[in-house]
């Protein structure tokens, strides 16, 4: 059955990651109301019992306090990968990993930022449901023992399935998946991965209603504004590269504190605390969208009068948002950094909407419109992401009037953060910092399983086997080596050369257990021939046993050079016909 679902057909291929799709953006969009209905919980318990427990009326700096060294305990002594953003770990998995993620992380991420962001920790919730719905596709895609490249579309399925139910915008979230985190756009890839939105969107919104992530739907521009949206967007391509350096400069004090590591998550907490006491109304703690409806209410009705008030107002909004955001994640606390983002582009571009108003007064009644485009403009060039950008921010205001201004500020907001920071962004910085490299030009046997190449009939020789006994098999099988095995376990690999070593008036009594090698390098079966290849030929050898992860004395096959070109044309074919 499996040999007819995931054989070299591809139309029977397709058909079943499509309807794996289905399944995937299905739960994806479940984790998306589970994971709102978490953090209002926490949310609920820390601003009502736990706010009245603490004493004096300061108590509410010590919120995200608490929260960050509850969370600093779960994510340092559990799973230390899921600190901070956790796009990059999820594109690490894809582009390295095959998308393999370890299962138990999901549920991690699922209360460490619940518990972040209930709390008052300022961080959006789209990289926690990202992550938590790739952890879900790549365990589906493990589970059924698919290829790699079957594996990476699932965990990208899982994971636009939950920013689609998130965001309430399903093609901005697909779009996002293939642009920014598989960076890579196929016909053959898009059709799950848009299923798998559509699915997420559709499940999160009738649980949640059709309500738009911005409540203030823009208004247009005119013609001759046009030119204003390109200077926005030079001025927030410089505001993405100053943003992406506070992130990641933040994260390296952080680092230099002499503090056991799941405390520091809560001196993190300690800046949205302090900033929440005095800027509670307007989004500073938490993911931040009800200061954005609240400021683009207000910037509308000012746009023509007290506007200098509110450009003060809405320039230290950002930058506190900013701090405190980069607090948050810098520390190892669990949360996005997307929504936080939106914010300050969205506070600062309203500022520059009121800034155009008083010296263009036919650009004073946009200043929403602005605002928008601020918060595109922002994430297009801190991402890398701008086509992304030009759909989603039209698509979570309801309003695709937008989408010829916002391609001029994304745009060249992009270019020029592209210029700045050598081609890096938010999300790929970390990784180039670490020597991950994320090769977009993935070589055709990585879309191969050890599992489905080796050869699982072994022919195999005892360690009590004479030397001269395993010369007369290397003769009747044609075969330069075999695995040594005994009493059910892999002792070692013995190949012809070590037996032409010994003379040939020795080779009746030594034994194959006496020569063979017992440093054995092997293969697992849910390895890529991609990595076999090169293992093959970076240590010299022309056949590799395959053993199980759980017992790596336990021989289930052996694949060899041959195998793996053999692999190669076929997974060449298979290309040539995506």
């Amino acid at each position: 059955m499996r040999a007819w679902l995931f054989g070299r057909l591809d139309e029977n291929r397709w058909l079943v990651l499509d309807i794996l799709a289905i399944s995937v953006g299905i739960a994806g969009g479940l984790v998306a109301v589970l994971f709102r209905k978490l953090i209002d919980l926490f949310h609920h318990l820390f601003f009502g019992p736990v706010l009245t427990a603490l004493p004096g009326d300061k108590g509410l700096v010590l919120l995200p306090v608490l929260g960050g060294l509850v969370a600093g305990i779960m994510i340092f002594r559990l799973a230390p990968e899921i600190k901070g953003d956790g796009i990059p770990v999820v594109m690490e998995a894809l582009h390295t990993e095959g998308g393999r993620i370890r299962k138990r992380a999901g549920l991690l991420i699922l209360f460490a930022s619940a518990v972040t962001i209930g709390s008052g920790g300022s961080a959006g919730r789209d990289s926690p449901i990202a992550q938590i719905g790739a952890s879900f596709g790549s365990l589906v895609g493990q589970g059924l023992r698919l290829a790699v490249n079957d594996v990476q579309i699932l965990t990208i399925c899982g994971l636009v399935a939950g920013l689609a139910g998130t965001f309430n915008a399903p093609l901005g979230s697909a779009i996002l998946g293939m642009e920014v985190i598989i960076r890579r756009f196929r016909i053959v890839d898009s059709v799950p991965i848009l299923i798998s939105a559509v699915m997420g969107a559709a499940v999160a919104s009738s649980f949640l209603g059709q309500n738009p992530a911005f409540a203030i739907p823009p208004l247009g521009l005119t013609l001759t504004e046009l030119w204003l949206c390109f200077f926005l967007g030079l001025v927030f391509g410089v505001m993405s590269s100053l943003w992406v350096g506070l992130l990641y400069a933040t994260e390296s004090i952080f680092d230099y504190i002499p503090l056991n590591k799941w405390l520091i998550p809560g001196l993190g907490g300690l800046v949205s605390g302090v900033a929440g006491l005095y800027l509670l109304d307007y989004g500073i703690m938490g993911i931040g969208y009800d200061g954005i409806g609240r400021m683009l209410e207000q910037v509308s009705s000012a746009a023509t009068s007290e506007g200098t008030g509110i450009i003060l107002l809405l320039i230290v909004l950002a930058l506190v948002k900013a701090l405190a955001t980069a607090s948050t994640l810098g520390s190892g606390g669990c949360g996005g950094a997307i929504g936080p983002t939106l914010y300050l582009g969205t506070m600062m571009g309203a500022a520059m909407g009121l800034i155009f108003g008083q010296v263009f007064p036919q650009a004073g009644p946009h200043v929403a419109t602005y605002a928008l485009l601020g918060a595109g403009a922002l994430f297009a060039g801190a991402a890398g992401a701008p086509l992304t950008c030009i759909v989603m921010i039209p698509e979570m205001a309801t309003d695709y009037r937008m989408l010829l201004p916002m391609m001029i500020s994304c745009a060249t907001s992009y270019g020029l953060a592209r210029v700045i920071l050598s081609g890096s962004s938010m999300y790929t910085l970390k990784l180039r910092k670490r020597g991950v490299k994320l090769d977009v030009s993935k070589a055709v046997l990585d879309r191969v399983l050890v599992r489905d190449t080796m050869v699982s009939d072994v022919v195999t020789v005892s360690p009590k086997m004479t030397l001269s006994e395993v010369g007369d098999k290397i003769i009747r099988y044609n075969c330069k080596g075999f695995p040594v095995v005994g009493d059910g376990e892999l002792k070692g690999i013995i190949t012809f050369d070590d037996v032409r070593e010994v003379p040939d008036d020795k080779q009746g009594e030594i034994l194959a257990g006496d020569v063979a090698v017992k440093e054995v390098i092997v293969a697992y079966p849910d390895e890529d021939m991609k990595m076999i290849m090169d293992r093959l030929y970076e240590n010299n050898v022309g056949r590799l046993p395959v053993v199980e992860r759980e017992n790596p004395k336990k021989l289930i096959g052996i694949v060899t050079r041959t195998d793996a070109i053999t692999a190669y044309e076929m997974a060449a074919a298979e290309k040539k016909n995506d």
